[in-house]
């Protein structure tokens, strides 16, 4: 079994001879701007031209009037960040196929950037799948996450994450700059595990707090599974039936 640990040490990932750097911290707030480019949902278009498109290719029509251009200039900057070169242009063949070239030598055909968007996603823990079941269902899905993040505890912005990081891990914002996006977040992602194992399990061995029976205290190196983000508003059929199963109702 190979394991990869390319995000873990901050290496490039390669599709083909294709170098695609991760994006450093001091670099999150062009990406998490620029990003938004791989964000548009290209298959809930119901227009079958636009569904056999190459993302690529349907970026660069979108972006074609004044309108949107705005998504062109992203890409561009994009490129820039994952490729850490400025010499990026853009070409196109007589049968109207769409090539980004880095350095004069590197070339991103459109199958390649699909591939590429997703090392993009993996290596910097942003979700740009395109996996929508429709205009009605992402709106369910909108409101339902803005409801709870209305009820839940709100997160730390980026600012106090950044402080708090330092003030757990004694390092300097400069070390932190240098830093992958990808090694920022599952580290402290680890430090948050860290913490809240030490408290309960000081609170066990000190007899002055009792947990239920069966109760697991969480280790320190326990795995630490990844989210969906709709995890939380979202529900399985697998969910469903053990819900249902749970109240004794049946399920056909």
């Amino acid at each position: 079994m190979k394991i990869d640990l390319d995000n873990v040490w901050g290496n490039p990932k390669y599709h083909r001879n294709i170098p695609i750097y991760p994006v450093q911290m001091e670099n999150i707030e062009d990406l998490y701007d620029t990003v938004q480019c791989l964000l548009l949902p290209k298959n809930t278009i119901q227009n079958p031209m636009i569904i056999k498109m190459s993302y690529l290719a349907f970026l660069i029509l979108i972006s074609s009037d004044d309108v949107n251009k705005h998504f062109f200039d992203k890409l561009v900057t994009l490129i820039k960040l994952i490729s850490r070169s400025e010499n990026i242009r853009f070409d196109v063949d007589e049968k109207n196929r769409y090539t980004i070239i880095i350095d004069d030598e590197i070339v991103i055909r459109e199958r390649d950037f699909d591939k590429i968007k997703v090392i993009i996603g993996e290596q910097n823990l942003i979700d740009v799948s395109d996996e929508s079941l429709g205009t009605e269902f992402d709106k369910a899905k909108s409101e339902a996450r803005a409801f709870m993040n209305k009820r839940n505890k709100k997160m730390a912005d980026l600012e106090q994450q950044i402080i708090a990081y330092k003030c757990v891990s004694k390092s300097s914002y400069e070390d932190i700059k240098q830093m992958t996006i990808y090694q920022f977040r599952k580290e402290l992602e680890r430090y948050d595990l860290i913490k809240s194992a030490d408290i309960l399990q000081n609170a066990q061995y000190s007899g002055m707090v009792s947990f239920k029976e069966g109760t697991v205290i969480p280790h320190w190196l326990d795995h630490i599974e990844t989210k969906n983000p709709d995890d939380d508003i979202v529900m399985s059929k697998e969910q469903l039936d053990k819900l249902v199963s749970d109240k004794g109702i049946s399920s056909n």
